[in-house]
């Protein structure tokens, strides 16, 4: 008896916990270096909680840190972002991922004002060509601010603002998440960076 209620117990309690909606506002900042806030309220804020804000260290950690070289973090190029973006059925898959997610949010206000290039102009052209429908696709479906524009400058920029405030019920994402996580398209890209990072290596 026992061994069946306390798993069915589990379970109840966990559907009831992803049930309940959550509060969340965030706000981000791309100039220069990026920073990214969060806050989440639950349980009509009887339990909030901040993420991304920095906690100030002492001077003798900031001092040790100082000293430690840095290492160098592997970025992914861009032809592997392009590569990965023209995988067979992704964008369809991701259109839909997005329409499902918005569907299910309550969203009570969204502003995005954004300006991004890669390296090579040509490469920034072939990006806007995949972004610019998904923005007007996000513009036409909802009464929110959405602003990116392309840098054609011979270097990366990536510079701008995103905020919103939103209410969601976690149980309502599974079901989106599960068909995009299991589809032949994400499959696919998978393989891509796989791939990609196994040639790195070599």
């Amino acid at each position: 008896m026992w061994v069946v209620a306390i798993p069915a117990s589990l379970a109840v309690f966990i559907l009831l916990v992803f049930c309940v909606p959550l509060d969340m506002t965030f706000h981000m900042e791309a100039y220069g270096r990026p920073k990214f806030r969060i806050k989440l309220l639950w349980l009509f804020g009887l339990v909030s909680k901040e993420l991304g804000k920095r906690k100030r260290e002492p001077e003798e950690k900031k001092r040790v840190a100082k000293v430690k070289p840095k290492r160098r973090k592997r970025r992914i190029r861009a032809t592997t972002i392009l590569q990965t973006l023209r995988t067979k059925g992704l964008l369809r898959r991701l259109e839909g991922l997005l329409r499902d997610t918005i569907s299910r949010l309550s969203i009570k206000e969204f502003r995005a004002n954004f300006r991004i290039g890669l390296d090579d102009p040509a490469d920034t052209g072939l990006l806007f060509a995949i972004i610019e429908p998904i923005t007007f696709f996000l513009n036409s479906s909802w009464h929110h601010q959405i602003r990116v524009e392309p840098s054609f400058e011979d270097e990366a920029v990536f510079e701008g603002y995103l905020y919103g405030t939103v209410r969601l019920r976690p149980i309502q994402l599974v079901p989106p998440f599960i068909r995009f996580v299991f589809s032949l398209s994400t499959i696919r890209v998978l393989k891509v960076l796989v791939l990609t990072k196994w040639k790195r290596k070599k």
